[in-house]
């Protein structure tokens, strides 16, 4: 084996471990019935409140603005703590998409609304999905999929091996898998040419973004959904997604927001309103369903 080739090779080597603790955590997880499954991953996800003080205080601050309440109210803590438990409820369900067949994934999903993602793929020319981090993206990506929708969702890529292994998950079921950055222009544009779809998650802040109010306060999210509507000319069509009493999933899609006219598109403000318009129904969803929003980083300023 030449030098070159062995030292390009190390950095995958050091990683192995964790995709083989995904893999591993992927077969524990389907290995156990769901009397088991889900009260120990809400129990991690509990765990994980109470061990990690920041992230705590973050939430915290972020559940006391969606309901209105001062940080330190015990309604917040409660709310906020179920959120982890949820979250940790969230990846038992992502460990288990890979071994689901398309008719189990039918089985654990319901929805609303789904005529205005065929309104607007009826019009040619595909729509941009905006998701906030509710319930499981996963399993709305997956159902997407099998109900059998051009669907590409942008996400950013885990390290080394392992992000081979997470997008051979999340791609099982059809979901195209675009890796965030600058090259993922290309490929976004080739899904809506094909009147395709394109979900991106863009309540949380990510790099720079535009400044929008979002529970009275102000919050910097990610502006590629408004600035893809606006250069396309497609609509930006606000879903969130929520777990049921049931363990079921049940997919909620909002009436599409147009772009605003070409000459209100150009620079930050043509985003910013179509981002705003967005966040106001992500405000609707997180009010009815605090405790299924994932919001452990601080968000309100």
């Amino acid at each position: 084996m030449a030098v070159g080739t062995d030292r390009a090779s190390r950095p995958s080597t050091a990683l192995q471990p964790l995709r083989t603790s995904y893999v591993v955590g992927a077969r524990l997880v389907q290995a156990v019935p769901p009397a088991v499954r889900y009260p120990v991953a809400a129990f991690g996800g509990t765990c994980w409140w109470a061990a990690d003080a920041g992230r705590r205080s973050n939430a915290r601050a972020n559940y006391g603005a969606a309901l209105g309440l001062p940080a330190d109210d015990p309604r917040v803590g409660r709310v906020a703590r179920r959120a982890f438990a949820n979250y940790g409820r969230m990846l038992a369900d992502f460990l288990l998409i890979g071994s689901l067949k398309p008719d189990e994934v039918r089985a654990m999903v319901t929805f609303t609304g789904m005529e205005h993602v065929d309104a607007a793929l009826a019009r040619g020319g595909g729509a941009i999905l905006a998701l906030p981090h509710m319930g499981s993206w996963d399993i709305a990506g997956s159902i997407g999929g099998i109900w059998g929708y051009r669907l590409a969702a942008v996400a950013e890529a885990f390290p080394g091996s392992l992000n081979d292994a997470v997008v051979a998950t999340r791609s099982l079921h059809g979901l195209e898998i675009i890796p965030l950055g600058r090259p993922a222009v290309r490929r976004i544009n080739a899904v809506l040419d094909d009147n395709g779809l394109v979900a991106l998650l863009c309540d949380l802040p990510h790099g720079p973004g535009v400044d929008v109010r979002l529970f009275g306060r102000r919050a910097v999210v990610p502006a590629g959904p408004a600035a893809i509507a606006c250069r396309r000319r497609v609509p930006v069509i606000p879903v969130y997604s929520r777990r049921t009493d049931t363990g079921r999933y049940h997919i909620h899609v909002d009436p599409p927001i147009e772009p605003p006219a070409e000459d209100r598109c150009r620079g930050k403000a043509g985003a910013a309103e179509v981002m705003q318009r967005v966040v106001d129904h992500f405000e609707m969803f997180i009010r009815e369903h605090p405790d299924q929003w994932y919001a452990f980083r601080r968000i309100l300023h």
